[in-house]
């Protein structure tokens, strides 16, 4: 099936709607804390939403597709880890983290620690996050080059501009606005080509039958027995052990920052498990079938790895007109998602922790605001150029890539960030000596092509133990030191208060700009039902179509509702740089 002018229509209407989203935001920022944060007045299912996507993107379509492709269900053990963590989140971490009351997390790090190594973590953290992000862009890239056969390297230009603008002009407002109406988009969308691939293999049970007449048993279970194969059962334990720490160390904090109060962080982070997991068991569906009804046409894509486009091929193939473009959008939002929070993240963080302290200690409100757009500009380009890069790579996949760096740069800065939440009697360089001891056993995992697992495990047991050593070392830290320590967990044991430290929310306005916006995608969608289709290609436009219009007047009925009644929320728009609302 080739693309035709309704594809087209579709993709570019979208990222008008896109566009036009952070435009409608950009009214709700006042300060450099609205910019980053949302001013702490995010509804909970606007931060749910934003979490789960900014641990989605289009690489879970193209490269864990791509292995979903060649080794079956394994790769799914990644997002299974993800919702476990988020389920982590709900039961224990996410108040704490919301009660941190910063605007970056390196602002978290100068308070439990000291300034050193909160520069430390900038200027070892921020490099590597933006080579993730380069590797989420490429992922759409290769999604949309294989759909549409436009040239890997513009398409990489085109889509990060596109996300560098709507992130710019509305902030963290826009980034999680629109996680949120991408999120209802991807889902219904994810869920409809997962049911036409099994209604295309005649059900699940003629896919198990499929399987077993193509002698591939593998594809179905959890551990690969394939010789050599990277997906053992200590892949599976060291994966849950990352993700675990990863997801409740104090580095995953900012993701709560924008909550109104702590019962808003447990909703988001329970929205975010609940999504997860329904993902986790309908996402490499499509993938498993083209693997064995499309394989000849996966196989002839003028790719590196040709698997990783397995699914954008079945998607395609199943799709009615229209909605095939529906769903190269939905990888856009998975993408966009991510890399609009990795980008406004990190334009944070060059803004409130490298300008700040090294060039303005003294900065206003205004100044500190222009210098996280032009930061956003210059993160963005910076993304685009490492996804261009990664391009012109042929050794690894994009699997293989994000394995790498979440076990050889990963794990070593996770640990003390983990290891902090329950050790207060550590010294403020017990983070830095915790991590250049990792990196010690990262280097040579690197020179020695170590597996996944024996990276991880190796790199934990380092972390940890160093981080422990160095607690022989309190007593002779200075007088002043553990005073500050004790306020850092004070803090965390202190409820946020709405009323005393923001004042009035704005979920109406919040609800009413989202509905208007869902509204009329839905109605764009409806549009769809215009085009040549058979009845069951307009049924499947009828469903997706209902399904958004459906949410759009859930959100302006909510809108109404908000307007009427005086909700507690909850965070500080302060207007000094330590944030301590």
């Amino acid at each position: 099936m080739k693309p035709t002018i309704t594809e087209y229509l579709v993709i570019s209407m979208y990222l008008i709607f896109m566009l036009l989203t952070g435009l409608a935001f950009r009214r709700l920022i006042r300060n450099f804390s609205d910019y980053f944060r949302s001013g702490c007045r995010a509804t909970w299912w606007l931060v749910g939403a934003s979490v789960f996507m900014s641990a989605f993107s289009a690489w879970t379509f193209t490269g864990a597709a791509g292995v979903a492709y060649a080794s079956g269900i394994s790769v799914a053990i990644i997002f299974l880890a993800n919702s476990f963590g988020y389920l982590v989140n709900f039961l224990f971490t996410a108040p704490y983290f919301r009660r941190m009351r910063a605007i970056t997390f390196p602002e978290v790090i100068r308070q439990r620690f000291d300034t050193q190594t909160q520069q430390f973590y900038v200027w070892v953290g921020v490099i590597p996050g933006i080579l993730t992000a380069g590797l989420t862009l490429l992922g759409v890239a290769i999604f949309t080059s294989a759909v549409f056969g436009f040239n890997l390297q513009i398409t990489i230009v085109v889509l990060g501009m596109v996300v560098l603008m709507y992130s710019t002009i509305g902030g963290k407002w826009s980034v999680m606005a629109t996680d949120f109406i991408q999120t209802l988009i991807l889902m219904p969308m994810a869920l409809l080509v997962s049911y036409l691939s099994l209604r295309y293999i005649g059900g699940f049970s003629e896919l198990i039958a499929e399987i077993k007449r193509q002698n591939l048993p593998d594809l179905i279970h959890f551990v690969d027995r394939a010789p050599k194969s990277q997906f053992t059962s200590g892949w599976i334990v060291a994966m849950f052990c990352y993700v675990f720490i990863s997801y409740n160390s104090m580095g995953a904090s900012s993701k709560f920052y924008a909550c109104k109060d702590e019962r808003g962080a447990r909703k988001a982070a329970a929205l975010a498990f609940f999504l997860m997991l329904f993902g986790s068991f309908i996402w490499f569906i499509p993938p498993i079938v083209a693997r064995l009804k499309f394989s000849a046409i996966v196989n002839a894509q003028a790719l590196t790895k040709p698997a990783e486009s397995a699914f954008a091929v079945i998607s395609m193939h199943l799709l009615p007109k229209g909605l095939s473009g529906l769903i190269v959008v939905a990888m856009f939002s998975a993408t966009m998602s991510s890399l609009d929070t990795m980008l406004n993240g990190h334009a944070a963080i060059i803004s409130q922790d490298v300008y700040i302290p090294y060039f303005r200690p003294k900065a206003s409100q205004r100044e500190i605001f222009i210098v996280g757009e032009i930061a956003s500009i210059v993160v963005g380009f910076l993304i685009i150029s490492s996804a261009l890069y990664f391009s012109t790579q042929k050794d690894n996949s994009l699997f293989e890539y994000m394995m790498k760096f979440g076990s050889l740069l990963g794990t070593p800065m996770i640990v003390p960030m983990f290891m902090a939440f329950f050790i207060k009697k550590a010294p403020r360089w017990s983070a830095v000596f915790s991590i250049c001891c990792a990196f010690v056993f990262s280097y040579l995992s690197y020179r020695n092509e170590w597996s996944y697992e024996k990276t991880v495990f190796t790199n934990l047991t380092a972390g940890v133990v160093s981080f422990l050593l160095t607690t022989f070392f309190w007593k002779f830290s200075s007088a002043e030191y553990p005073k500050k320590v004790e306020a850092f967990y004070r803090k965390l044991r202190t409820p946020v208060d709405f009323e005393k430290e923001v004042g009035k929310p704005n979920d109406a306005l919040q609800l009413k700009i989202v509905g208007y916006v869902v509204f009329s995608i839905s109605a764009f969608i409806f549009l769809l039902l215009l085009v040549p289709n058979p009845l069951s290609g307009r049924l499947q436009i009828l469903f997706i179509g209902c399904v958004i219009l459906f949410l759009s007047f859930v959100m302006m009925a909510a809108a109404h509702s908000a307007k009427k009644g005086n909700q507690p929320n909850g965070c500080k728009t302060n207007e000094n740089h330590d944030s301590e609302s």
